[in-house]
C-alpha cells in the first residue's frame, strides 16, 4: 500500500467523511482529497534526515459545499483540525492555507489546502514484489 492510501484508510477509520486518495471525476462533499505536492519526492539527506530516508510531500484538501460561505468556513475549520490532529507516525503537518473557492468539473466548492510531509524509509524499492506496478 502507498503512503497516501494508508493515510486515507487511517482517516476513513476515524470518521465517516469521504476520503479520496487520488484525483477523481466527481466529489461527494464534504470530503478530503490527497494529492502529491511539489516537489513530490526529495532526498532525505538534503533535509537533514539520514540517507536512508526520503521525504514525500502531499496536499490534503478539505472540501465543502459553497452554498453557504459561513457554514462552509466553519466546516473547513473542523476538517483542517481533523487533518492536523490525526496524522499517523511518519507524517508531519507543515501548514494550512486560507479557505478559497475552487472549481471542479464545473461546480464551485470551498476548500482549504494543508501541506503534509511523509518521511519514508528507503531501505529498498517500496514496490519490489508488488505485482500491480
Amino acid at each position: 500500500m502507498t503512503p497516501w492510501e494508508e493515510l486515507a484508510d487511517h482517516w476513513r477509520g476515524l470518521s465517516e467523511i469521504q476520503v479520496y486518495d487520488t484525483m477523481t471525476e466527481q466529489l461527494d462533499v464534504p470530503c478530503l482529497v490527497l494529492l502529491p505536492d511539489e516537489p513530490w519526492i526529495e532526498n532525505g539527506a538534503a533535509n537533514g534526515y539520514s540517507s536512508q530516508t526520503d521525504s514525500e510531500r502531499y496536499l490534503a484538501y478539505a472540501i465543502a459545499s459553497s452554498s453557504t460561505a459561513s457554514a462552509a468556513q466553519r466546516q473547513l475549520h473542523i476538517w483542517a483540525h481533523f487533518i492536523i490532529n490525526n496524522l499517523p507516525d511518519g507524517w508531519d503537518w507543515e501548514a494550512t492555507g486560507a479557505p478559497a473557492q475552487r472549481e471542479h468539473q464545473g461546480i464551485t466548492y470551498m476548500a482549504v489546502e494543508s501541506r503534509l510531509k511523509f518521511n519514508a524509509c528507503t531501505a529498498g524499492d517500496p514496490y519490489e514484489g508488488d505485482s500491480s506496478s
